[in-house]
């Protein structure tokens, strides 16, 4: 088990620090913070939190990656038109 950072510590105090500081955490540290709960404690309210989380993060990535994808070839494509 690797060593946590403060801020996965923190979050994992309790349900309440977890919700205060959630949004602060990096998708690694979220990551992090679920194979921890997952590894000691098994809270299920923690680790439906951290893979919602998680689950969020990725759909970000997924949606910037799109967006980039098909507007930058849809403005491409539309700046040949003209």
């Amino acid at each position: 088990m690797t060593a946590l950072s403060w801020k996965v510590q923190r979050a994992l105090d309790s349900f309440r620090s977890l919700a205060g500081s959630i949004d602060e955490l990096s998708e690694e540290e979220v990551y992090q913070a679920l194979e921890f709960e997952v590894e000691t404690r098994r809270r299920s309210s923690v680790i439906n939190r951290l893979i919602a989380k998680a689950a969020d993060l990725n759909r970000q990535t997924f949606l910037t990656t799109l967006k980039e994808k098909y507007h930058g070839s849809s403005q491409a494509h539309c700046t040949h038109e003209k």
